[in-house]
Order: C-alpha cells, then sequence, then structure tokens
C-alpha cells in the first residue's frame, strides 16, 4: 500500500466512538499537522509527546491492531469518485454552530461527510416532526420553511417522511432557498421515494452524515441507533428548534430533549385542538421550556435578535482590537 491519505486516518477514527477526545485529537493535529502519529509512532513517543495517558494508549493500540487501514483508504476513494466532501473539526468549514454545544454525552461529529452544493454552511433553523402528521401539520411545517428560508436562513431537518418533508420542500419553494438533510447514512436515501427530494436538495444546499453505510455490527440496532445519534447533528447545526405536531415518544420528543441539552431555543407549533395526540406532545414541550408559536414571526424575531447582539459583540471585539 503506498502512502495514506489524511482523510483515511479520521474516517478510521470516526469509526470508533470516544476513542480519544475532540479536544485530544484537535491537539495532536495543531502540533503536527496531522493525525498520522497515533497511527505510526509506538507507545513511548504517544505518552511523551502526544501526552496520552496509559489508559488511552491502551485503547490506540488495541484499535490500530483490529482496524484495517487500507479499507479507509478504499472508502476515501470511493468519496472523492462520488463527489463526498469530508469535513474534519479542524477545517474552516466546520460550522462553528457545531462546536457551540461541548457536553461529552453529546459531543460533536469529529468529522462528517457532505455532498452538496455549498461551500459554506451558514446559519439556520432545524424544523421536525412526526412521520403521520395531519393535513395542517403538512401545511405548517412547509409554510414555516419557506417563509424562514426566504429571508435567507438555511432550513435543517432530516428527510424523513411527514414534517421533514415538507421543510425541505418548503425551503426549496422560496426564492434562493436552501436546506440541508442530516442522514443516518448517505450511501443510499431513506426513505427511498425521497431520492429524487434528495437530489434537489443537493442543487440548493446539501447531504449530511457521520456514515457511508448503516453500521454492520448489530445492522438493525445500530442502525436504529444511527436514527438517534444524527438528531444532535440537526439541532446542532441550527440556531432554534421548531417542532410540529409530536406524540410524546419517538424522534421528535428525543430530539426536543437533544436540543434542550444543546442551548438551543426550541418552539412548538401549536396543534388543531382535535389533534389530541399532538396537543400532548405540545403541552408537554411547553413545560419542557419550548416556546408556543402559531407563525414563523416569532421565530424570525428570535433570530434577529441573535444577530443584532452578534454584530454588537463584533463591534465591541473590533474597539478592543483597536485600543488595547
Amino acid at each position: 500500500m503506498g502512502e495514506t491519505p489524511e482523510i483515511a486516518y479520521w474516517l478510521a477514527l470516526m469509526s470508533k466512538d470516544k476513542l480519544l477526545s475532540i479536544p485530544k485529537i484537535e491537539q495532536i493535529f495543531n502540533r503536527f499537522g496531522t493525525i498520522e502519529p497515533l497511527w505510526k509512532e509506538k507507545p513511548e513517543f504517544l505518552f511523551k509527546r502526544l501526552e496520552l495517558s496509559s489508559n488511552e494508549i491502551r485503547k490506540i493500540m488495541a484499535f490500530r491492531e483490529s482496524a484495517k487501514l487500507e479499507n479507509y483508504v478504499r472508502l476515501t476513494e470511493i468519496l472523492t469518485k462520488e463527489g463526498i466532501r469530508v469535513i474534519k473539526y479542524v477545517d474552516k468549514e466546520y460550522p462553528q454552530t457545531l462546536k457551540d454545544f461541548g457536553d461529552y454525552y453529546i459531543s460533536p461529529p469529529l468529522a462528517f461527510l457532505f455532498k452538496g452544493s455549498i461551500e459554506q454552511i451558514g446559519e439556520g433553523v432545524a424544523i421536525v416532526g412526526t412521520r403521520e402528521c395531519s393535513f395542517y401539520g403538512h401545511m405548517m411545517a412547509r409554510k414555516l420553511a419557506r417563509t424562514i428560508a426566504k429571508e435567507g436562513y438555511l432550513i435543517f431537518s432530516g428527510l424523513a417522511r411527514g414534517v421533514d418533508t415538507e421543510a425541505h420542500c418548503g425551503a426549496l419553494e422560496a426564492t434562493g432557498g436552501k436546506t440541508i438533510a442530516v442522514l443516518p447514512w448517505l450511501d443510499r436515501i431513506y426513505p427511498s421515494e425521497n431520492t429524487k427530494l434528495a437530489r434537489d436538495i443537493i442543487k440548493r444546499g446539501g447531504l449530511i452524515s457521520e456514515h457511508y453505510q448503516p453500521p454492520r455490527d448489530h445492522p438493525s440496532l445500530q442502525a436504529r441507533a444511527a436514527f438517534v445519534i444524527r438528531n444532535r447533528v440537526i439541532s446542532g447545526l441550527s440556531r432554534c428548534v421548531i417542532l410540529v405536531e409530536s406524540g410524546l415518544g419517538g424522534g421528535t420528543f428525543r430530539q426536543a430533549t437533544i436540543a434542550i441539552k444543546q442551548r438551543r431555543k426550541v418552539f412548538a407549533l401549536k396543534p388543531r385542538r382535535d389533534n389530541k395526540e399532538a396537543l400532548e406532545g405540545f403541552e408537554e414541550f411547553v413545560k419542557m421550556g419550548a416556546t408556543p408559536i402559531e407563525s414563523a414571526k416569532p421565530v424570525l424575531k428570535y433570530l434577529e435578535h441573535l444577530s443584532s447582539n452578534k454584530s454588537k459583540e463584533r463591534r465591541i471585539d473590533s474597539f478592543y482590537a483597536k485600543h488595547f
């Protein structure tokens, strides 16, 4: 095997959850300009130069013995052929919003795969909800997305049936609207009926995932987990999250819990009174701290407030840079 591309090392580390903390990996990269020493150097070097603990070194050495680096080299070639970029935590293209939460339990991705037409992932709003929404839920999810996208914000969602699909379509309906779908994996679209929609999203935004294929160990269990894990990316990319029609269980409820842990502002669309299941979920979301809404107006007002605060911070930073 010839020279190993840097991306292969990152893809390998992505496959092993919590092998090392992200700050530790970032520190190694900043010091050496590569993470190759994790794969090439002896334990003494890892201890003295990389300042890894004995436990970390044991995990690294065990992983080096079990992992087949050539598989990740081949994956690098596949991704390049399919026009999929690997955006690493240390890259300037990595969204700052994903770095804004640092809880170890829901830590951001070490890297992610991206296929799309935008070079830099900007600020946006997540719109998520039930797969089995009412006509009102379908209509409002699309309307909310269209209105917010028209103002220049990205719409993030998960490409699932129901609310997610409407959110993506609403964003694409807006003049200049852009949307990003966060997926459990990239090699095939799920659900399959959204394959054509995914192609349209690539032209006006992109697809994101931490996996190219579904995890192979215990496929059914791991595949279900991948859907849950991707939720932290949907809300992590976003400045706020809108919940549309959900009962007390399921993915939307988990998404709300994760968003709150990530310190994201959560809005909940008030459902029609005859939708008892959605009404129960809505009332619980409000108890959890979500702000009830009936239109996009409060969301846009919140985003405007965030932008105003950022402008003030930039002016203060500029003042101190000039005078101190």
